[in-house]
């Protein structure tokens, strides 16, 4: 004999209370559940199973959204907000917002690529401006330069240069720190880095290539062409107008560009080469 908890004749124990046989979990890859509970079944969380009250499982397809990731926490794997939001502008014409939506606007002006307000004093997030100004070049728009506004000042990235930035419209070599290190800038290989306490880190190439970083603490408190940081990647605007309309200043000799042309095998230049049936990417 030894000592231990035993449940009453008819009944089974289930986790940590006894239950009629009727009533028993489910097995699933050498794991107990109880009837009720539910969870993914992979690392990838595209699989979301419930187990019944007659022991039987139930899956269903899941999945993440754009702004979560599956993940195991507390020793429960699920769906879990990402620590921190990314907003990637991708040669100038193509971005991709917090929430992951894919965007193509060739807008030749000046932009918010994203903002936020404090519109409560206690609010812990600190307010920023991130701006981009763009311009045509030979083969299309290109970035002139992104200006970052946080902690009182602004610094500017000017495209072409390595090694320096402008604060309030002084130039600075780097590295360098600002408002007793609450913004520092780096170079950081072919990268210049901007990190701002408690708020944006952008890197930038000094050509086509921008990547925002937000904590999470943003989350629905974001605008501009980067998009609100809601989870939703259906409500982040994306037609170019639109975006030009809300985000843009149209000033003399720029536009908000057009939508994304069709890429046809008599289109001239990188396009039609890549759709060029007897071109050199052919087969």
């Amino acid at each position: 004999c030894a000592e231990g908890c035993f449940c009453d004749r008819g009944f089974l124990q289930s986790g940590d209370r006894c239950v009629p046989l009727p009533q028993c979990g489910c097995s699933h890859e050498g794991r107990y559940y109880q009837a009720g509970q539910t969870f993914y079944s992979n690392p990838r969380c595209d699989e979301r199973c419930a187990c019944q009250a007659s022991g039987e499982l139930q899956c269903r397809p899941g999945g993440c959204a754009a702004s979560e990731a599956c993940a195991v926490r507390d020793g429960v794997r699920g769906c879990y907000p990402r620590e921190c939001g990314r907003c990637q502008v991708l040669g100038a014409v193509s971005y991709s917002t917090f929430d992951g939506r894919s965007v193509y606007f060739a807008g030749t002006c000046a932009y918010a690529l994203a903002a936020a307000e404090v519109a409560d004093p206690g609010d812990s997030v600190v307010p920023f401006v991130v701006r981009m100004e763009k311009e045509s070049g030979k083969e299309g728009p290109v970035i002139r330069r992104l200006l970052v506004t946080v902690h009182g000042v602004t610094v500017a990235m000017a495209r072409g240069t390595q090694w320096e930035v402008l604060v309030d419209g002084e130039r600075h070599l780097l590295p360098l720190s600002l408002g007793a290190g609450a913004v520092t800038v780096t170079q950081e290989g072919a990268h210049r880095v901007l990190q701002a306490r408690g708020g944006p880190k952008l890197l930038y190439d000094g050509d086509a290539y921008a990547l925002l970083t937000l904590p999470h603490t943003y989350r629905g408190l974001t605008r501009g062409l980067c998009g609100d940081f809601d989870g939703d990647a259906a409500d982040d605007l994306a037609a170019p107008q639109e975006l030009g309309a809300a985000w843009g200043t149209l000033a003399s000799g720029c536009t908000h560009g057009s939508s994304p042309p069709d890429c046809s095998s008599v289109t001239r230049g990188r396009c039609g080469m890549l759709a060029d049936a007897t071109g050199p990417f052919a087969g």
